[in-house]
């Protein structure tokens, strides 16, 4: 029998109140048992009784506190959440590679940790303002949602076989509305045609709340798609599968979850680290959400991504989204070769995955 093991924190001072407990609450480990155990014979007990992990962790019942969590993600971060590393000229932005400790990025708790709070955050904290405008180099405006997905259903929550089918054959007519509208479905349709490793590839797409995109992949020969999405989707098409994040970061780390031939979002990872959507506050969410994409990708692997876009106007709509130009750009893409610059609102780019 597998018993799935969480680590939770007790009060604010999570240093020094962690407990271990199974799937029904019951504690397994506290702090004095596990000082009693040397740190590799812990290691493995948690390790080994993580497999087969598909429920989402218990939630602490205060708010996240950043003041404990920002640390600990910079520190696992390094190099990557370093937005002032210098790059080399790319065809259309700066190329920037940074070191990645891929493990360090799954293993973080507190990456994948709602906020906790009963309603978004409407204003950035002040601690946290130079790390989100990157020392002031990107102007901050307000634009609010209180969307909270993070653990809940998505707002399609359904994939029929025959909604996709019927979706993947208005692709092919170039009548997909998606969720914006045709001309934005055929300009990210235009740049898979450009992701050498789409066709007959396994197929990651991140951030999906109905399934256009897949749809787009499937169109142009995917295998098989996954769907990484905050909120819960049941699939019934055989070649789409769906998981939310602390399934994705457990299958990486019991080494279930494989490696993609290609990636693919689509109005998503500018979310990321917003809180819009019930995750906690990251300056750095987006950033580190491709950089794991990197970690479970192929080698010469691809990405296709759509973001809002405004080359010499980067800027942070607070909580909404994120504008990337050609400051943020490079660092979203870090380790990332450029391939092809497409059309669109949301301007489509194709990569490669680089070496480090």
């Amino acid at each position: 029998m597998i018993i799935t093991i969480y680590r939770v924190y007790t009060s604010k001072n999570s240093s020094e109140n962690v407990q271990y407990v199974d799937g029904q609450g019951n504690i397994v480990l506290n702090k004095n048992q596990i000082k009693a155990r040397s740190s590799e014979t812990l290691k493995t007990q948690i390790g080994n009784t993580q497999k087969a992990a598909t429920t989402l962790p218990p939630q602490p019942n205060q708010p996240l506190d950043y003041h404990v969590s920002i640390p600990v993600i910079l520190r696992d971060c390094g190099q990557l959440c370093n937005t002032s590393r210098h790059g080399l000229p790319g065809p259309y932005f700066d190329h920037i590679k940074a070191p990645i400790d891929c493990t360090a990025l799954f293993k973080n708790d507190y990456i994948d940790r709602g906020h906790g709070l009963k309603v978004a955050p409407r204003k950035i904290p002040k601690e946290l303002l130079n790390d989100y405008t990157m020392n002031g180099r990107i102007r901050v405006s307000n634009y609010y949602f209180n969307q909270q997905y993070l653990g809940k259903k998505a707002e399609t929550s359904l994939w029929s076989k025959e909604m996709i089918d019927l979706w993947v054959a208005r692709a092919k007519n170039a009548t997909l509305q998606g969720t914006y509208y045709a001309g934005e479905t055929n300009a990210l349709r235009d740049g898979l045609r450009h992701a050498s490793s789409v066709k007959d590839g396994r197929v990651l797409v991140i951030g999906s709340e109905n399934p256009w995109v897949e749809a787009c992949a499937l169109e142009a020969g995917a295998r098989e798609v996954v769907t990484l999405e905050y909120g819960r989707i049941t699939s019934t098409h055989p070649q789409v599968k769906t998981l939310v994040p602390y399934e994705f970061r457990m299958m990486y780390l019991n080494g279930t979850l494989g490696t993609f031939d290609a990636i693919v979002t689509f109005s998503s990872v500018e979310h990321s680290g917003l809180g819009r959507y019930g995750d906690g506050l990251n300056p750095w969410g987006d950033i580190i959400a491709i950089a794991r994409a990197w970690c479970v990708t192929k080698p010469k692997g691809s990405l296709t991504i759509g973001v809002m876009y405004n080359f010499n106007n980067d800027m942070l709509q607070f909580n909404a989204h994120r504008y990337y130009g050609k400051i943020r750009y490079p660092y979203l893409t870090t380790n990332w070769k450029q391939v092809y610059k497409g059309r669109g609102i949301q301007k489509v780019h194709v990569f490669e995955k680089d070496d480090i």
